[in-house]
């Protein structure tokens, strides 16, 4: 006779995590002490500023890149030229 386990279920977690976000947004936006304008405001300010860090970050990242890139480049050069000397 086989034993049936029971077990939990990535999915069955992930619909218990979404179903709690869920809710916390809901019990945050009643008991929001601002009003809907104030609190659309809010948001979208701070959407701006999300959207600005981002910005920054990505310029950041593009810099270390194409750095990265040009010093890998002049590498390859670099090697390039000693296997041509040999």
């Amino acid at each position: 006779m086989q034993k049936v386990g029971m077990s939990c279920k990535t999915g069955s977690g992930a619909l218990f995590f979404l179903t709690g976000v869920g809710t916390g947004i809901a019990v945050a936006a009643l008991l929001a002490p601002r009003s809907g304008a104030a609190t659309r405001r809010l948001i979208g300010r701070k959407v701006e500023e999300g959207e600005d860090w981002v910005k920054e970050k990505a310029a950041v990242a593009q810099d270390y890149v194409s750095s990265r890139g040009e010093k890998l480049g002049n590498r390859i050069r670099e090697v390039a030229e000693v296997i041509g000397r040999n």
